[in-house]
């Protein structure tokens, strides 16, 4: 009787494990195998809930935790050691970052993807080790398993990629080429199609996983201006997670939208960044959008009631009712009733910092959040005894390593450049904009925002900002602690760089943005066209390497090494001033000093494949457009035949 008690609850789970789930219409599976996840995650249940992984992105490992006693049975390293700072650099970079985990479907084995290295790892549980790998891609991210547990697909960011692992060999034997920086998978209902989502936008892509044929894009479309400047409206980026909902053949998705449309002076915390929800029908149709809105505005406000910062995670119910969405910026769970589209409930705050993921037991009793920060997981109590849902933290969190190898300081400055939490620190107001709301994974939003000293897309902070000279595209700054102007302009925050306290925050969130922020894995790219792209580039004819020199392929900074905003700058006009209805203008740098309207700082070259679209003012689309833009401006490329373009531009990707 326990026996088909048990087997009923596992065949109708629908959070972690699909009630829909791919290969079945009722997602049931074989007895003692697990369900095929319904869409990827940091954390992986056993499917009789007694076993939680969680990927720990930051210390290159795997915790194994005994989800009924609430500790950490151990920890499982898929490297030879935990990350460690750099005695010479000072860096603190782990070498594979897991992101996401997926269950062999008979449970002895478990799949992690390795963000740094490139690699899907396969660990036998039984030894704690890992036990096969291969190379899949540049920055590989979401992971799921097949519902015959005979494939494993892996979603390549870098690459724009979605890779077929064959379970048996061990080796890829399928690739589609999707859309840019797919990020998360999931399956549809009946498991005949494969989703990836477009972390930058535009939505997600279906593709056949038997052919790995790649269908037309699912277009979240960007919402237009609604009046207000305070009511959710903008580019669709960050789509994090998408999942089907259970009995609908839904598809759902989290993501953001970026006011880009709003000018300063009236850009501010309130009109830059908005959480959304966006779903589609099974045949791909667009339905509609949720968002959270400046809750004040009467008779207008949206569907949610409370501002929330940075949707990640989501998790169904296994009725389809409630969607439970882990938000990483605002620290909190938010509940809503997918049948109404309105908010149920929302639990804030939780215990820890920057949630990631989320697991529900498989009676739905409780829920396992991701603290990535915190490096820990906290429990929460789903009740719904009364006919709605209410949420409870239950009990403490459960650490998920004997130790952080991650230095204090910069665990606080993660935790304030991924922090919206206006309760804790003065980084924002009413929970709304993080530092990574625009710096995405800590690079660019793809967009261009209309700044009072003229339109401005987003740079990247991958890898820090040492080497690369001024900051700010005509070197108004000179250190990242002067951001406390954007925290306090744009995030709407009330920072001091004269109370100790605030100087204390702003150098840990220095530390981190410099010393702990991965530079980009460059894609993969052909060593033979990298190589002759080298030595066009390099050619003084040419001219490309006269600007961009040295590590970092900057000359700003060069001949004043202490970034003396007085001093020599560096700065040059290459074609791309704005003269129209938003141009560039004179303005001032952060000490006060006259800045032209139209000379730029040299944009350093590392990880630029991640970051277009291109220049000051995001005028460039690609990387053969920005060369094409500059003709006459930087060097002589008038000579180059459409092959030396091609083969510069590889190399410019390599890098």
């Amino acid at each position: 009787m326990q026996a088909a008690l048990a087997a009923a609850l596992v065949s109708l789970w629908g959070c972690h494990k699909s009630a829909n789930g791919p290969g079945s219409t009722d997602g049931g599976s074989d007895a003692g195998s697990a369900a095929a996840a319904a869409h990827s995650s940091s954390m992986a249940l056993g499917n009789d809930g007694g076993t939680l992984y969680v990927a720990n992105a930051d210390l290159d490992s795997v915790s194994v935790i005994d989800a009924q006693a609430r500790t950490l049975t151990r920890e499982i390293l898929l490297g030879a050691a935990h990350p460690a700072v750099d005695a010479d650099a000072g860096t603190y970079l782990p070498l594979i970052g897991p992101r996401a985990l997926a269950l062999a479907k008979d449970e002895a084995h478990l799949y992690a993807s390795g963000w740094r290295s490139g690699m899907l790892y396969e660990i036998d549980l039984a030894s704690a080790a890992v036990s096969r790998s291969v190379a899949v891609g540049s920055e590989p991210v979401g992971v799921l398993v097949s519902a015959d547990g005979a494939s494993i697909f892996v979603a390549c960011s870098q690459d724009s990629t979605v890779v077929k692992v064959d379970v048996a060999t061990f080796a890829v034997t399928g690739t589609a080429a999707v859309a840019a920086k797919p990020w998360s998978l999931a399956w549809s209902a009946d498991g005949a199609q494969l989703f990836a989502t477009h972390l930058l936008g535009p939505g997600a892509t279906p593709i056949d996983p038997a052919t790995m044929d790649a269908g037309t894009v699912w277009t979240i479309p960007d919402t237009a201006p609604r009046g207000d400047k305070r009511l959710a409206h903008g580019q669709v980026r960050g789509i994090y997670d998408a999942q089907m909902r259970p009995g609908s053949g839904e598809l759902w998705t989290a993501h953001l939208l970026l006011g880009t449309d709003t000018a300063q002076p009236q850009l501010d915390f309130e009109s830059t960044v908005f959480a959304a929800f966006s779903m589609f029908s099974a045949d791909g149709s667009y339905q509609q959008t949720l968002s959270t809105n400046a809750s004040d505005i009467v008779g207008i406000n949206g569907e949610l009631n409370d501002v929330v910062s940075g949707p990640h995670a989501l998790a169904f119910t296994r009725d389809g009712r409630y969607a439970l969405v882990v938000d990483s910026n605002s620290a909190d769970l938010l509940a809503i009733d997918a049948a109404a589209r309105t908010e149920a409930t929302l639990l804030r705050p939780l215990p820890g910092r920057l949630p990631e993921g989320i697991a529900l037991s498989p009676d739905e009793t409780y829920a396992y959040i991701d603290e990535r920060n915190s490096n820990d997981v906290a429990v929460v109590k789903l009740d719904r005894s009364s006919g709605a849902l209410a949420l409870s933290l239950d009990g403490n969190p459960i650490p998920r390593s004997a130790a952080d190898p991650m230095p204090a300081q910069l665990r606080l400055g993660q935790h304030l450049f991924y922090s919206a939490d206006s309760s804790e620190y003065a980084i924002t107001k009413d929970h709304w904009v993080s530092c990574a709301s625009c710096h995405i994974e800590g690079r660019s939003d793809a967009v261009v925002w209309l700044f009072a000293q003229g339109p401005r897309d987003t740079p990247s902070n991958a890898g820090g900002s040492n080497g690369i000279g001024f900051l700010f595209a005509t070197a108004d700054r000179n250190r990242i602690q002067d951001y406390w102007h954007t925290i306090n302009i744009e995030q709407g925050g009330n920072f001091d760089p004269n109370d100790a306290q605030d100087s204390a925050l702003l150098d840990a969130l220095a530390a981190y943005v410099n010393l702990a922020l991965p530079p980009v894995a460059p894609p993969t790219t052909d060593p033979a066209l990298v190589a002759q792209g080298k030595a066009i580039f390099n050619r003084p004819d040419v001219g490309c390497s006269g600007c961009h020199t040295g590590p970092r392929y900057t000359d700003s900074g060069e001949g004043n090494p202490t970034l003396d905003l007085e001093g020599a700058l560096n700065l040059h006009d290459v074609g791309t001033c704005n003269t129209g209805a938003y141009p560039d203008v004179a303005h001032e740098d952060v000490d006060g000093g006259p800045r032209a309207a139209c000379l730029f700082k040299t944009r350093p070259l590392n990880g630029i494949a991640d970051s277009a679209p291109y220049f000051h003012d995001g005028s460039a689309a690609t990387l053969l457009d920005a060369l094409e833009k500059t003709r006459g401006k930087m060097g002589d490329i008038t000579s180059l035949s459409q092959s030396e373009e091609a083969a510069l531009v590889e190399y410019l990707r390599s890098l």
